[in-house]
């Protein structure tokens, strides 16, 4: 292989790749079959400015965590 596909290579494999996101639970709700968390996405900088994230899980994921409780997840970054 010459440079040019070494380089190419290299640069697929940088921009591929999985980043661990964890959060801290700051309440969960569900209904319907919709399950959700919250979590602060504030920077903690100003904690007068409480921004609240909110993600779905499934019910199995759901079941397995409580308010408080830290989860991760991976995800792939193209």
């Amino acid at each position: 292989m010459n440079f040019t596909s070494y380089l190419i290579l290299f640069c697929l494999l940088i921009s591929c790749t999985k980043q661990t996101e964890c959060i801290i639970i700051q309440n969960k709700y569900g209904g319907n079959g919709n399950f959700y968390f919250e979590w602060d996405r504030s920077n903690g900088l100003n904690s007068s400015n409480l921004q609240l994230g909110t993600g779905s899980v499934s019910e199995e994921i759901y079941n397995q965590y409580d308010i408080g409780d830290t989860y991760c997840i991976e995800e792939l970054m193209l």
